[in-house]
């Protein structure tokens, strides 16, 4: 048995991989080929290519990624399709290349299933014709959607969102607090920029601001950002800091996750302070390297990494590569970047505030073809509810002030976090029981027996 899984970018990659896991789960010996990257490629899918770097938002940001789309990666996909022909064909997301990819598979005589389809996620408007009659079954993630796609004409089922799967911390909460060194007795701001290029340039650097200020009025803050797997200590060193020193100590503030099957090796920031103080103590990680405070180290450490006046200080912060999980479960709020990862966070239900910040370009793209107007909501949490349940601070709203505000809000009114955390344990139970995974892979051999 060949099935076939095409996804685009980090999330579709995560679905895809679960996806995988739950066919390997249900048929052992089937053979999985398809576009991903690293979750799929772990879950045991052959990859034709790497599809980590596509992440777009916009026109104008996705046209960059068109030559390499059509000139390189689909002639080898229709290719691989028409001599490796698969029992049935999985798109993922990604419309702007699975559609293409659905019209071609059904001039061949594939089976298509089209596993979260584009705008699936939408409260209203209608569904392509087309794409019902390129589909040979849509399974969408989102119940108000269903309705949609059956007057369209397309034969199609809700079968629940894999976040409730996926979502699912590899570290213990004590585990995690002790090898990143943070104090669970003080509050911890997670920071969450996403994993595309434009996104880390234009948040990251407000993110960094609100942290200074956040710090400067809850001195206890400790701060945690979570690094996309995509992202190297180069890329996170550019957008945090124009310190010179720091690039030599980056290994003393980045953690990583283990790519190991196990995934549980983290080297644990404890034992890199303790190689580095008279004292031996665990110690929080910060810009100017490993600081020892409050005892007279800290003031060494200062003296000899301060970097120049100009560039005022981060607060006490640690760089968490393939932790995100981890920091959104065990965050005491999250400053989170708008897609798929509000509504991880918000399956923890850990309080946060949505925030975006797109280019100029980006912002007249989305006025001119009046997105402002047809979209109430970015953040999936309160497109899941339908209605503001957390704060979305977009383009020049996000700016350090308001994102400070906002957070400081959370981490100090009880009354606001409480009422946050039903909300979005609300978010839980409109999304369905756990195991759409599973229920998606039974559907997708199901159009194997039928053939």
């Amino acid at each position: 048995m060949k099935i076939a899984i095409y996804s685009g970018e980090l999330s579709g990659d995560r679905i895809g991989a679960a996806l995988a896991l739950a066919l390997r789960t249900l048929c052992p010996q089937v053979e999985l080929r398809g576009v991903g990257s690293r979750h799929m490629r772990e879950a045991g899918v052959e990859l034709l290519a790497d599809s980590a770097s596509w992440g777009a938002i916009s026109i104008t940001e996705s046209l960059a990624h068109v030559p390499s789309l059509l000139w390189k990666i689909a002639p080898l996909v229709r290719k691989e399709l028409t001599s490796n022909r698969p029992d049935v064909v999985v798109l993922i997301d990604f419309g702007a290349f699975n559609i293409r990819l659905a019209r071609y598979c059904k001039s061949i005589g594939l089976k298509v299933c089209y596993y979260f389809p584009p705008g699936a996620w939408k409260r209203s408007g209608t569904v392509s014709p087309e794409l019902a009659q390129l589909c040979d079954l849509i399974l969408t993630p989102f119940p108000w959607s269903l309705q949609r796609y059956l007057d369209a004409g397309a034969r199609a089922e809700w079968v629940g969102h894999p976040v409730l799967d996926i979502a699912r911390p590899a570290l213990e909460k004590q585990d995690f607090y002790d090898q990143l060194g943070l104090n669970p007795d003080q509050p911890v701001v997670g920071l969450l920029p996403g994993s595309r290029a434009h996104e880390l340039k234009h948040l990251m650097p407000a993110l960094v601001q609100a942290a200074r200020k956040i710090a400067a009025k809850e001195p206890s803050a400790q701060f945690v950002v979570g690094v996309a797997p995509t992202l190297s200590p180069e890329q996170m060193y550019a957008y945090l800091t124009s310190c010179q020193d720091l690039r030599a100590r980056m290994n003393e503030i980045w953690h990583e996750l283990s790519d190991r099957a196990d995934r549980k090796v983290l080297r644990p920031l404890s034992k890199t302070a303790e190689a580095l103080t008279v004292r031996k103590r665990p110690l929080l990680a910060t810009q100017y390297g490993v600081l020892a405070a409050p005892d007279s180290m800290k003031e060494k450490w200062e003296k000899q990494l301060r970097p120049a006046e100009s560039a005022p200080s981060l607060p006490p912060t640690v760089l968490a590569k393939n932790l995100t999980a981890e920091v959104m479960a065990y965050s005491h709020s999250l400053l989170v970047c708008s897609g798929t990862a509000t509504l991880e966070a918000a399956v923890f239900g850990t309080p946060m505030i949505i925030a975006y910040r797109g280019s100029r370009v980006m912002e007249m793209e989305y006025r001119m073809r009046g997105l402002h107007r047809k979209i109430r909501y970015i953040g999936l949490p309160n497109i899941v509810l339908n209605r503001m349940a957390v704060p979305e601070l977009i383009q020049e709203a996000a700016s350090p002030e308001n994102l400070a505000q906002h957070t400081l809000c959370l981490l100090q009114d009880l009354q606001t976090r409480a009422k946050m955390r039903a909300d979005l344990q609300e978010v839980r139970t409109v999304l369905g029981e756990p195991g759409a995974s599973m229920r998606a892979a039974q559907r997708v051999l199901s159009m194997v027996e039928a053939a």
